[in-house]
């Protein structure tokens, strides 16, 4: 025993030795803090000093979430949360800190909670976290955007709720721009769904969206979803949809919605570009934006691959 006695206190020594001051630790803390406020500054490398110099979790994670804040990126910020629960007490609040007191910390992790829960779809969880987010730290609330996200949601649900009803007319006559006509009957028949795009010369994210149309228009098909555009200008709608055609090589079936826009008033079109996945018997699968990944969800769901 008296043998193991003299390492094991060489050891210790060694600890007192290595062991970082608290003068440098706190100057590494505040050089971390600094990093997370200014982007000019090698946030990484700042972590990894105060990292090796000894700096608590606590005040690692308070300026990793800063930093990711500050950058924008919600993404990993929500990553963080179960860390943020286990360490938020021993934040730094006040003027040592980034935030004002608990209460906010607190309200940060219900703000990031509630996206989480939207998410999810979770929309229980989402109203319970909005409501303790803005009730703890209303300031947050308002710079994540809650009330557009909450004013998003409900127009969410309302639409999926409208949908779910909704029998599209098939048999109603669309002009194209080749001087046919068609009907949505004839281009899903025998088909398992039809791919719909709502766009409109006027509008830039439909027209740069065009080669996705195009890639969608050529990988579809072969599966059972021909893909028609639905051009929703109200004047010369024809001119411009047949150039617009052509600058894109659009190879698809080029419609011309009828005037008074059944479609878009049946499909609560308000904002376009809008993709529309509807069944042969006129049931809407899908309705969203082209670039929605609930769109190769849906086509995933009867058998198809975007």
């Amino acid at each position: 025993m008296k043998q193991l006695l003299f390492p094991l206190f060489l050891l210790g020594l060694s600890s007192l030795v290595w062991a970082e001051s608290p003068a440098t630790v706190e100057k590494a803390r505040e050089a971390l803090q600094d990093a997370a406020i200014d982007q000019e500054t090698d946030f990484t490398k700042a972590y990894e000093a105060a990292e090796a110099a000894g700096v608590g979790e606590p005040d690692l994670l308070e300026s990793k979430v800063l930093h990711l804040l500050r950058r924008g990126d919600l993404e990993a910020v929500m990553t963080l949360v179960p860390a943020m629960e286990e360490h938020a007490e021993n934040f730094r609040v006040g003027e040592d800190g980034f935030f004002t007191d608990l209460t906010q910390v607190l309200g940060l992790i219900e703000n990031l909670k509630a996206l989480i829960a939207r998410q999810n779809e979770d929309w229980e969880a989402f109203e319970r976290h909005v409501k303790e987010g803005f009730w703890k730290a209303p300031n947050l609330s308002q710079a994540f955007g809650m009330a557009e996200l909450i004013s998003e949601t409900r127009a969410d649900q309302a639409l999926k709720k409208a949908m779910a009803e909704l029998k599209i007319p098939m048999d109603m006559t669309i002009a194209s721009v080749d001087g046919s006509t068609t009907t949505l009957a004839e281009l899903s028949e025998g088909q398992k769904a039809i791919l719909v795009d709502f766009w409109a010369s006027w509008c830039g994210p439909c027209i740069a969206l065009m080669p996705e149309l195009k890639n969608k228009s050529e990988v579809l098909p072969s599966q059972g979803v021909p893909v028609a555009g639905m051009n929703t200008d109200r004047i010369d709608p024809l001119v411009k949809a047949r150039k617009v055609q052509e600058e894109h090589g659009m190879d698809m079936p080029w419609l011309i919605e009828p005037e008074a826009s059944p479609f878009s008033r049946a499909l609560m079109v308000d904002s376009i570009p809008r993709m529309v996945l509807i069944s042969p018997e006129g049931g809407v699968l899908f309705n969203g934006h082209p670039m929605d990944p609930e769109l190769a969800a849906t086509l995933k769901s009867i058998g198809v691959t975007l």
